[in-house]
């Protein structure tokens, strides 16, 4: 397989599992963990507890 072949091949499957996190949500997922939050799958919202003061 020629290098140039190669390339474009990497580029296609970073790009088509790329679009596959997109469709599932991976993105938001990872914003609301980098935020210091837990993420609900069944309710598909961020808790950020961290944010919430106790009363």
């Amino acid at each position: 397989m020629k290098r140039a072949h190669r390339k474009w091949l990497i580029v296609l499957v970073l790009l088509a599992l790329g679009a596959i996190a997109w469709w599932a949500g991976l993105f938001t997922v990872g914003d609301c963990l980098m935020q210091g939050g837990r993420w609900n799958w069944s309710g598909h919202f961020c808790r950020l507890d961290s944010l919430a003061r106790p009363f």
